[in-house]
């Protein structure tokens, strides 16, 4: 099983600031698992690292794309587990920052995004079974299942249960194999940041008043002059969408500024909302107090119980 260090939270939590101290005592390598940091040019917006910390560290998955290509989840697996192996090959550390929910769990769990579709008879039964014998019945299924296959599954997730059984039914079970206890397929703690929401959004509302400052409006235009398209998928992220909007006219500067700061408040409580589906996540609780130093040991502690410092 190939080691990966993960760091998660909401936006504006203070994940770069641990992700880079990790990364230079490691000597390790960091894959951003951020939706939009893979486009060109969409710098301030994404709150991409900036030069100095990209010479710092080593990042992939960042500056990948032109701005007016697509991207999705199934591809950015398909690239950080390429980069995982690779890195591992060369006895180097992986540390995975995000980000985008779906990427990083999908990646942690190895969804598996074959041709096998939603089986909706199957799900009926699922659903009378976990109605009648509750989770464990759905984990007792699916074991006997998966010992048909030699494949022992270990969710203890209702989603991800009825997913893998699917798969059982009908597909390539290969994605199910090497799982740990949690369902991960990496060895190595998923450390999670988390902050009050007061101070989190304080955090935030100040981020945003940074991004103007530092020429997000200049940005999106020069983005538009360019050629790029306002519809492309590149503008739906948080501060693109909205800026985009303001150039058209539709809002007053005052308006953009203030529908960001709530879009982005909004964006970190679905994130917290999703992270909570992700039980083996070891959160670190910090405030406007705690010390970069305090933060930086207890991430070591959980690296070292795993045996990769």
């Amino acid at each position: 099983m190939n080691p990966l260090i993960t760091i998660v939270g909401p936006t504006a939590v203070g994940k770069t600031d641990l992700t880079l101290e990790l990364a230079e005592q490691l000597h390790a390598e960091v894959i951003s698992g951020d939706a939009y940091q893979v486009y060109k040019q969409l710098n301030i917006g994404t709150a991409k690292p900036s030069a100095d910390e990209l010479k710092r560290v080593k990042h992939h998955l960042i500056d990948i794309l032109e701005p007016n290509d697509s991207y999705s989840v199934s591809i950015f697996q398909n690239q950080a587990k390429e980069i995982i192996c690779r890195l591992n090959d060369r006895n180097i550390l992986p540390i995975l920052s995000g980000g985008t929910g779906l990427y990083v769990q999908s990646l942690l769990e190895n969804y598996n995004f074959n041709d096998v579709k939603p089986d909706e008879s199957l799900r009926l039964e699922l659903d009378e079974l976990f109605n009648t014998k509750g989770i464990d019945g759905l984990r007792e299924y699916a074991f006997t299942l998966g010992k048909e296959h030699n494949i022992e599954i270990q969710y203890s997730d209702k989603h991800r249960l009825y997913r893998a059984i699917e798969i059982l039914h009908h597909g390539d079970v290969d994605s199910l194999r090497n799982q740990t206890k949690d369902g991960i397929s990496y060895k190595g703690p998923v450390i999670g940041l988390m902050r009050d929401r007061d101070q989190l959004y304080e955090r935030i509302n100040l981020r945003v008043d940074m991004m103007f400052d530092a020429g997000l409006i200049e940005e999106v235009e020069q983005l538009v002059k360019s050629g790029v398209n306002p519809d492309c998928q590149a503008f739906k992220g948080i501060g693109y969408k909205e800026v985009v909007d303001y150039i058209n006219g539709t809002l007053n500067l005052d308006k953009c500024r203030d529908l960001i700061k709530k879009n982005t408040r909004h964006f970190a409580k679905r994130q917290i909302t999703w992270y909570k589906r992700m039980p083996y996540i070891e959160w670190i609780h910090i405030d406007n107090n705690t010390s970069k130093d305090f933060i930086f040991n207890k991430a070591m502690e959980l690296i070292r119980r795993e045996g990769l410092a």
